[in-house]
């Protein structure tokens, strides 16, 4: 997530300035100084941007290795369709409200420092009466003056002609520096983190920084007392970010700059310490991502890289509640599945890319799914045939059955990229006959793997989803596709489609009742 990423960069900011602060600012290394705030200002942005992988090795013995059912985490939770007639879904994504109000301030402070940088050229025009090369001068109602921006110098004509000098003097260090480059860069980082108070101060010592550099060199040509009394003399607020000023208040720290000795050489090595900074930061803000290698006892080569995965439960189908009858009694037993369509009704749910409600689009599937399990004498029992309101609870199987099958398609909102486009199979962890819906789970999912054409995800989903929860027959839930995706979409609007997937369900329903119970 995109405000995870700027948090961790935040907390590089406030572990670099820190560093700064107590190492750095004091000393009149300038060059340096600079050097280090716009790199690491860099590296904030680079390190959590990074991903180690971290290989392990599994010796695994050469037997066959039994079934595994994978768990993914982004489960979710269903509420009843509740509506007095004009009832509005009022439930709020807060994680996309936090990011739609941070791209706002985002968007509003970029375009104010784009207005800056065009008021400015305004004012220049309005108020110049001179240009000389780089040099412009404009006139004492100017309230831009005695600055520069970019390649340009712009200065009172009303001052005197030694003060004119050391202003642009002062200036050309800006100019010749590049120091507007900094201040655009340092600018838009503090736009991207608005939220985070240490890059205003961050943006601060990169302008006193300039400003001690461009003071080092003017000093070097002008008597200090006569330039440190312009500086005084000129001094105003700094109202504007986007500009070099020869003299914005405070001075206090450039006055003691500008008489201050310069620093051994031998205290550069304080610039060591950057890198155990630089260390604790990589330790704690670079992602990693741990990846397990198997190998056979037999062989040295890997068989499979397989990345671990959360909550991980391994089952072996022989061992489970479901015993087989040596009888065959079970045979003699018509199975039955009880298949809902999803929604319906006055509860429309979500609308595809081509208008289609998902109520509908799930009465087709179950539809067909039903005409494809008569082919194969199967009996089922469906808890809607036509567009019908039906609560959540009214929908669980009320008879005896061999499981239970929701039909539903998935969706995305609007503007937002599909995650995930293809099939999906729920099971729901809380029901206490969780291992027989696992079964049947895996049963279906293996099957649906062998589909060409469409993705199928390759783990049960868990979900705390009333019907799977309070089921009292093996139950799952199947997204049969996410109908804001086009491809998808096509896929499932072809009718021999739709048939093959049915196929596929009822070919792992078929293996799951021949277990017998």
């Amino acid at each position: 997530m995109i405000l995870i990423y700027l948090l961790k960069v935040s907390a590089c900011t406030v572990i670099f300035f820190a560093a700064y602060q107590f190492l750095l600012a004091k000393l009149t290394f300038f060059n340096l100084n600079r050097a280090y705030l716009l790199m690491m200002l860099v590296l904030s942005f680079s390190i959590p941007a990074v991903t180690i992988e971290n290989r392990q090795e599994v010796i695994v013995a050469s037997q066959e290795i039994p079934s595994k059912i994978a768990y993914s985490n982004d489960g979710f939770v269903e509420q009843d369709f509740v509506d007095a007639g004009n009832a509005a879904n009022t439930n709020i994504n807060w994680d996309q409200a936090l990011m739609y109000g941070y791209c706002l301030v985002l968007v509003a402070l970029v375009f104010k420092m784009l207005f800056m940088m065009a008021r400015i050229q305004t004012q220049l025009r309005k108020h110049a009466i001179d240009r000389s090369g780089a040099v412009i001068l404009v006139d004492a109602k100017s309230t831009i003056k005695n600055c520069s921006f970019f390649n340009q110098i712009i200065v009172d004509s009303s001052l005197q002609h030694e003060e004119k000098s050391l202003v642009i003097k002062h200036e050309l260090v800006h100019v010749k520096q590049l120091h507007a480059v900094d201040k655009v860069l340092v600018n838009f980082v503090t736009a991207i983190l608005w939220f985070n108070p240490i890059i205003y101060f961050w943006r601060n010592a990169i302008d006193h920084n300039h400003e001690f550099l461009a003071d080092r060199e003017t000093s070097k040509v002008a008597d200090k007392k006569v330039y440190a009394s312009l500086l005084l003399n000129l001094a105003m607020p700094a109202k504007n970010l986007a500009i070099n000023s020869f003299s914005k208040l405070p001075l206090k720290n450039r006055i003691m700059m500008l008489y201050k000795e310069p620093n051994a050489k031998l205290q550069k090595l304080a610039y060591l310490a950057i890198v155990p900074v630089l260390m604790i930061c990589c330790m704690a803000f670079i992602n990693r991502k741990e990846i397990i290698v198997e190998k056979t006892s037999a062989g040295n080569q890997a068989s499979a890289d397989v990345p671990t995965k959360p909550n991980v439960y391994a089952m072996n189908y022989l061992n489970s509640n479901i015993k087989v009858n040596p009888n065959t009694a079970f045979n003699e037993i018509e199975p039955t599945l009880v298949i809902d369509a999803g929604h319906g009704g006055k509860d429309g749910a979500v609308s595809a890319l081509d208008g289609q409600k998902e109520k509908d689009l799930n009465l087709r599937a179950v539809k067909i799914l039903k005409e494809e399990a008569a082919k194969r004498g199967i009996k089922v029992i469906l808890t809607r045939n036509s567009d019908q309101f039906i609560s959540l609870r009214d929908r669980l199987p009320k008879q005896e059955a061999t499981a239970f099958i929701s039909i539903h398609h998935n969706a995305t909102l609007a503007n937002a990229a599909v995650p995930f486009g293809g099939i999906e199979v729920y099971v729901s962890k809380l029901n206490s006959n969780i291992k027989t819906a696992e079964d049947l789970g895996a049963g279906i999912l293996s099957n649906l793997k062998q589909l060409k054409g469409m993705e199928v995800r390759d783990s049960l989903k868990n979900a705390n989803l009333l019907l799977l929860r309070e089921s009292k027959i093996p139950a799952v839930l199947i997204e049969l596709g996410n109908i804001s995706d086009s491809k998808t979409l096509d896929y499932i609007n072809h009718e021999k489609n739709i048939r093959r997937i049915s196929n596929l369900i009822l070919d792992g329903f078929v293996t799951f009742s021949k277990r017998g119970c």
